[in-house]
């Protein structure tokens, strides 16, 4: 992992890269790593550099940030390439899972459990009953 981040820092010297309690990248330059993770650290820390690259990261609705993550995966296959990492599909794959559950879940009606749709102001809307909601998006 620490080569990987000096060479990171060599060939990106205006990003920070620091360690910190999960993976993440802050605008608009710094990323931050978990030592202790133990599934594919190289992976994400390139997933996060990927999102610095896309420079996509705002979003209001929630399909637009299911496919920011998944440009950000996308650019980190291209760097794995560059930096001799290994790109493990299924890994990715499984992250961009969560988003997409998140993206069912939040598109449940409260009331009654049909999936509604997401207008462009981030409100969502039952077809069924007519109910309106917002959701707020976790941090992944």
């Amino acid at each position: 992992m620490q080569k990987l981040i000096k060479k990171l820092a060599k060939d990106y010297p205006e990003l920070e890269i620091t360690e910190g309690e999960r993976f993440r990248f802050s605008p608009p330059n710094h990323l931050y790593y978990d030592s202790a993770e133990a599934d594919h650290p190289e992976l994400l820390l390139l997933h996060e550099l990927g999102h610095y690259l896309t420079g996509e990261i705002d979003y209001t609705t929630d399909i637009e940030l299911l496919e920011i993550e998944a440009k950000a995966w996308a650019q980190a296959r291209k760097l794995c390439d560059k930096y001799n990492q290994k790109y493990d599909e299924d890994f990715a794959e499984d992250h961009l899972d969560s988003y997409r559950n998140y993206l069912h879940y939040a598109s449940l009606c409260k009331s009654c459990q049909l999936a509604g749709y997401q207008d462009e102001s981030g409100n969502y809307h039952c077809p069924l009953c007519g109910s309106t909601w917002r959701h707020q998006a976790p941090e992944f």
